[in-house]
C-alpha cells in the first residue's frame, strides 16, 4: 500500500531517487553534447549528434522536469516514501529520462510546428502538476485547515490533476523529440495511474475523509477535467 497515514522525511528513499535522476541527467548531457575531453570512453559509442536545436530543447525540458521533481519530492511530498516505491520509481524514471534523451538527441530532423505544439503541451502539463501541488501545500500548511480535504484550485477540475499534468507534459515531450513512438511512455503512465496509483490513493482518501471525499468524488472528474 503506497498511501499510508504516515508522514516522515523518508530521506533515504528520496536521496536514492533524486541521486539516480541527477546521474541520468549528467549521462544525458555527455551523450547529447559530447566533448572529446570530457566523455568517458565507454560512452563514446552512444554519443548523439542529432539536430542541435532539438537536442537543446529536449535536454532543457528534461532539466526543467528534474528540477520540478526535486522540489516536489523535497517540499511537497509529505507522506512516507517507502523503499519499495522508491526503487520502482527510480528505475522507471531513470529509464524514461535516458530514453527521451537518446531518441530525441539522435533525431537529425529540424524542429517544426509539431515540436512547437509539443512545447505547449509540455509547459501546460508542467503548470498543472506544479501549481496544483503548490496550491495543495499552501492549503495544508494553514493550521486552520488541519484534517480538511483539499478540493479547491486546480484540484477542483480533477481529483488527480497533478497526475494528468504529468501525462500531458510527457506527451508534449514525446512530440518535442520527434519520435511519436515515445507516446507509449505517457500511455503507460496513464494506465499505471488509472489502474494502480489512483485506486490506492482514493481508497486511502475515502477511509480518511469519509463522506467529504465521497461528495468530492461525485462533483469532480477522476483524472481528465470534464471528461473522465
Amino acid at each position: 500500500m503506497l498511501f499510508l497515514d504516515q508522514h516522515e522525511a523518508s530521506l533515504g528513499p528520496k536521496c536514492l531517487f533524486l541521486g539516480a535522476i541527477l546521474v541520468a541527467m549528467i549521462v544525458a548531457w555527455w551523450m547529447m553534447f559530447p566533448s572529446t575531453n570530457s566523455v568517458p570512453i565507454w560512452l563514446e559509442p552512444y554519443l548523439l549528434n542529432g539536430d542541435f536545436i532539438r537536442r537543446s530543447l529536449v535536454f532543457f525540458c528534461l532539466a526543467v522536469y528534474v528540477l520540478r521533481v526535486t522540489v516536489t519530492t523535497l517540499v511537497f511530498l509529505k507522506r512516507k516514501f517507502i523503499w519499495g516505491e522508491a526503487f520502482i520509481v527510480t528505475i522507471f524514471m531513470t529509464f524514461v529520462l535516458l530514453v527521451f534523451a537518446w531518441r530525441g538527441g539522435a533525431n537529425p530532423n529540424s524542429v517544426g510546428l509539431v515540436e512547437v505544439a509539443g512545447l505547449a503541451f509540455y509547459f501546460g502539463g508542467s503548470y498543472l502538476s506544479t501549481v496544483s501541488e503548490y496550491q495543495r501545500q499552501h492549503f495544508k500548511s494553514n493550521p486552520a485547515n488541519k484534517g480538511e480535504l483539499y478540493t479547491l484550485g486546480l484540484f477542483g477540475l480533477s481529483r488527480n490533476i497533478n497526475y494528468f499534468g504529468d501525462i500531458v507534459l510527457f506527451s508534449g515531450l514525446a512530440l518535442v523529440t520527434g519520435r511519436v513512438t515515445l507516446l507509449v511512455i505517457p500511455l503507460i503512465m496513464a494506465l499505471n495511474f488509472v489502474f494502480f496509483i489512483i485506486p490506492q490513493k482514493e481508497a486511502y482518501l475515502s477511509e480518511k475523509y469519509g463522506s467529504q471525499f465521497r461528495d468530492f468524488s461525485k462533483q469532480t472528474r477522476k483524472l481528465i477535467p470534464f471528461i473522465y
